[in-house]
């Protein structure tokens, strides 16, 4: 086990490498192998979101909330702003636009995400609060 970073890296790395494994396309499955297996997830957001919102525990939970996001959505554009980090937490800030599958539409929205890591660098909490979806003009 690593010490615990005080000036946050391990929490940024963590949330940078799941980011950029999502946008690569890796597994739900492979995705969620990045949480703990007792991780505290929370996935919230305004009126009009795609479906992807999830609440629980668990590795298992994780995969399914990213299983829902790819089957409901098609990434087109993700960027992180923020990156808060001290110890092991770190709160994101960030924009994400996207097509709905069922629909064809773009949408755009913002996020927050508060986040924990552990000294095995697994995510031990993901709290997602997305502003709502908008028309993206695409």
């Amino acid at each position: 086990m690593q010490p615990e970073a005080p000036d946050g890296s391990a929490v940024r790395v963590a949330v940078i490498e799941l980011f950029a494994a999502r946008i690569a396309g890796a597994s739900p499955r492979d995705l969620a192998q990045r949480f703990d297996v007792d991780v505290d997830l929370t996935v919230r957001g305004g009126d009009g979101d795609p479906p992807g919102g999830s609440c629980g525990s668990g590795r298992a939970r994780a995969a399914e909330h990213f299983a829902r996001l790819r089957e409901a959505v098609d990434l087109e554009q993700f960027d992180l702003v923020t990156i808060r980090a001290s110890g092991h937490r770190a709160v994101v800030t960030g924009t994400v636009q996207a097509t709905v599958r069922a629909t064809g539409l773009g949408v755009a929205g913002a996020f927050v995400l508060d986040v924990a890591v552990d000294p095995r660098e697994l995510i031990t909490r993901y709290h997602l609060i997305e502003g709502g979806w908008g028309a993206s003009g695409q």
